[in-house]
């Protein structure tokens, strides 16, 4: 497949586009700066210092050493659960992403149009939407209150299931699948060591984004869970923290998604630029 010709852009154009990013970093820069600075505050400095500015002391390892050992040390245990729900549910994402999204580009002849549009319409379901519903499922096969009834309602993603569907019919070549079959492949050996490796782009964002998302839920595990030792981090925190020290909390639970972004770096920016993998 030729790369993307490269996009004429009108001087104007690139005006409007770069005032608009620079807008919208400031817009959501500003309560991720003021929490990194909050964290670093004491108690009393967070009260009574400005908000975007540092206090009259560095406290943040004293601020993170307290957090945990508070309440025998549940931060650290929420904090393990979160990295368990969106490690879990994200890789979940991805396997069922991969498998769907390729079978609705490659193996599905007939209705595979009108199958993907009802998956882009599931996109605009509010999750949230479907959280009371799924509790009464879980309650009849007596899952509620595990780690499963968080977990499980994550695995299917409307949204991976179409960036893996839009992905597969711009970069795996028809001919390439035929010819493997040719060789007597089995469907299974095709997506292996054909499909894998030329989805592996776009199946790291969609891990990314399901990362992200599993990590910032909250209605779901605050409806499924009783156990306080089972919380993640953002029903933890909210249940039983509050003031400074929730915040030197998000500041904590924010380090995950950051080094999930850095690690799938590479392999998301080349798979939004290049469109194709090598």
């Amino acid at each position: 497949m030729d790369h993307l010709q490269r996009i004429s852009i009108s001087r104007n154009a690139r005006i409007w586009a770069s005032g608009l990013f620079i807008i919208g970093t400031i817009y959501f820069g500003f309560p991720i700066l003021w929490i990194v600075l909050s964290a670093t505050k004491s108690p009393e400095d967070f009260t009574s210092t400005p908000a975007l500015w540092f206090g009259h002391s560095f406290h943040l390892i004293q601020n993170i050493q307290t957090l945990f050992q508070a309440n025998n040390h549940i931060y650290l245990r929420w904090l393990a659960n979160s990295i368990l729900y969106a490690g879990s549910g994200a890789l979940g994402v991805v396997i069922v992403s991969g498998l769907g999204g390729y079978a609705l580009s490659k193996l599905i002849g007939r209705g595979a149009s009108t199958l993907s549009a009802i998956t882009l319409g599931m996109v605009m379901v509010p999750a949230n939407a479907l959280v009371i519903p799924i509790f009464l499922l879980f309650a009849k096969i007596h899952i509620v209150g595990t780690i499963w009834s968080v977990i499980l309602p994550t695995l299917p993603s409307p949204l991976g299931l179409f960036l893996i569907k839009y992905y597969s019919d711009r970069n795996i070549n028809d001919e390439l699948i035929q010819a493997a079959r040719l060789d007597q492949a089995s469907e299974l050996q095709i997506y292996r060591l054909i499909a894998l490796p030329i989805l592996k782009p776009m199946l790291g964002t969609v891990f990314l984004i399901a990362f992200i998302a599993n990590s910032n839920t909250y209605f779901l595990p605050q409806v499924m869970l009783s156990d306080v030792h089972l919380y993640p981090v953002t029903v933890g925190l909210s249940n039983s923290f509050g003031g400074h020290f929730e915040v030197v909390g998000i500041f904590i639970a924010m380090l995950p998604e950051i080094l999930a972004f850095f690690v799938v770096q590479k392999s998301w920016q080349k798979g939004l630029t290049d469109g194709q993998y090598r």
